[in-house]
């Protein structure tokens, strides 16, 4: 176990065993996200009414997606013992990535959305003071 802290563990171009018990966990837990992204897809497309949620279930998907198709790949990497693709490194830098998009969502929650809504708000309180275009009539 100490062994697993080492950066000579993590550094190395040896891909790790991906049999067993905690590799089958690893390889369902990609595929977990690949399917949860799906899904994800399919739900946001149907869903017409708030387009904010819309855009956030779009960049979830997304990022379940990819990543589950990358980890994918990845353990196919190891499971085949490809040295430099299938190497342990990856999988920190593919954690890292995860956090990262992670934290790019909830920046996009917390900061954009509002901004955008407030902008929204302000555009139509002044809309509604300006003059809108007539429709034209149509000669037959």
């Amino acid at each position: 176990m100490l062994s697993f802290f080492r950066p000579t563990y993590w550094f190395t171009m040896d891909p790790p065993q991906v049999g067993g018990l905690l590799g089958n966990a690893v390889f369902v837990l990609f595929v977990l996200c690949v399917v949860l992204g799906v899904i994800g897809h399919i739900v946001t497309d149907r869903h017409k009414k708030d387009r904010y949620v819309r855009q956030i279930g779009k960049r979830v998907s997304t990022l379940l997606v990819t990543m589950g198709m990358l980890g994918v790949a990845l353990y196919f990497f190891s499971f085949e013992e490809i040295q430099l693709f299938g190497a342990r490194f990856w999988y920190p830098v593919w954690i890292i990535a995860v956090m990262v998009w992670t934290l790019l969502i909830i920046r996009f929650v917390r900061i954009e959305i509002p901004r955008s809504q407030q902008q929204t708000q302000t555009r139509q309180a002044i809309a509604k003071y300006l003059p809108r275009k007539k429709a034209k009539k149509h000669h037959r």
